[in-house]
Order: structure tokens, then C-alpha cells, then sequence
């Protein structure tokens, strides 16, 4: 169950450096979009114009289904809540206006991009949103889960040797001299997401999660 959630996690993460990941609550959806609610998290309400956003902008291309990019908002919409009980500064605004000229110009042009923004109900205003509450939570979660415990030099060994494919490089293993500092950053890396696994397992017992697919 962990290990799932941990994916889950580490799919949001990659999301989230794209600038626009996740749930589209409270955001106003134009009348000629058929809706519906597709699971409720506590207060919040994730809609099937939810997903369909995140799918049209490609905000998660590894995402299998429908059912697994639903999966993913809800574990971030557990977060959010959580970020929004804390004093969490407010990002600069004029980084919010960049990462949205970067999902802007994933699109051919920008007639594209405001078509794509229609056909799920979005505004500008609604996207910068999102990014503002990406910045948000990486900021909670840098602050929460960023100083991982420094791993032994025993710990690293053993790391490596676990995960030597990863440290070869056409067919010939790297020294371990050589990607210490790589195996120590891989390793803390994997620590912290296993907190955070941990962590939003026990923000799920917390809330009553109703999924009604």
C-alpha cells in the first residue's frame, strides 16, 4: 500500500514541475460541459471536469486511466487541505506568470492553449490559481520533509549495492567513489517519499474520502 502511495506521490511531484497539476476545485465550468462529481474528500469535491482538465493539458502523461489521475487528486487535495492549515508564504507573483508562460507554450499556438482551456472550463485566472497552490505545497513539503536524516556510510553501501543498475553506465558499473554523492541524494530522496507516503496515508484515515465513479 505504501509503495502505491509513494508512486502516487512521486507522479504528483513530476506533475506538479510542470506548473499546473491537480485539482480544479470551486473553478467555474462552462454551462455546455456535462459534469459530474466524481469523489468527495472531506469538504472538497473533485468533478469529472477535474480529470478531463488535467488530461486535456497533458498534465499527466504516465497517468494509466481516468481512475489513477483521480486517485492522484485526491491525495492532492489532502495536501492542500493540510498546506491551507498553516501559514505558507504567498509565491512571487512574477513566478507564478512564468511557469504559466511555460504550460502556455507546451501548445502550438495560443489559440491552442485558450481552446484547451475552454474545453474543460478553465480561465487564465483558474490556472494561475493552480500554480499558486503548486508553489504552496512544494513549499510545505520542502520545509516538512526536506532535512531527511543523513544517511551512514554503511546505509549508502548497502543502498548501492541494492540499486547498482541504476549506477551503470553502458553495461560497466560505476565505482562507488565515483556517485557516492548521487547514491546519497537517491537515497534521502527515497526516505523522504516514503514519509511523505506515510504522512498522506494518515491524512487519508482522517478524512472521509467517498469516491463515487
Amino acid at each position: 500500500m505504501h509503495g502505491d502511495t509513494r508512486r502516487r506521490i512521486r507522479a504528483w511531484h513530476r506533475l506538479a514541475a510542470l506548473t499546473a497539476a491537480g485539482l480544479m476545485l470551486a473553478l467555474p465550468v462552462r454551462a455546455d460541459i456535462i459534469d459530474r462529481v466524481l469523489a468527495v474528500v472531506g469538504g472538497d469535491v473533485i468533478m469529472l471536469s477535474d480529470v478531463r482538465a488535467v488530461t486535456t493539458l497533458g498534465l499527466m502523461p504516465d497517468a494509466r486511466d481516468e481512475p489513477e489521475v483521480l486517485t492522484r487528486l485526491i491525495d492532492r487535495t489532502l495536501i492542500l487541505a493540510e498546506v491551507n492549515r498553516f501559514v505558507v508564504p504567498e509565491p512571487d507573483v512574477a513566478a507564478i506568470e512564468r511557469e504559466v508562460a511555460v504550460l502556455r507554450a507546451r501548445f502550438a499556438s495560443p489559440d491552442r492553449f485558450r481552446e484547451a482551456l475552454e474545453a474543460v472550463g478553465l480561465t487564465d485566472t483558474s490556472v494561475a490559481r493552480l500554480v499558486r497552490d503548486n508553489r504552496r505545497i512544494d513549499s510545505y513539503l520542502a520545509q516538512r520533509f526536506g532535512s531527511a536524516v543523513q544517511p551512514t556510510e554503511a546505509e549508502l553501501a548497502r543502498f548501492y549495492r541494492d540499486h547498482d543498475d541504476r549506477y551503470t553506465v553502458g553495461g560497466e558499473p560505476q565505482p562507488f567513489e565515483v556517485v557516492r554523492e548521487q547514491v546519497r541524494s537517491d537515497l534521502q530522496e527515497e526516505r523522504r517519499q516514503a514519509l511523505m507516503a506515510d504522512w498522506v496515508g494518515r491524512l487519508r484515515l482522517r478524512v472521509t474520502v467517498t469516491r463515487l465513479e
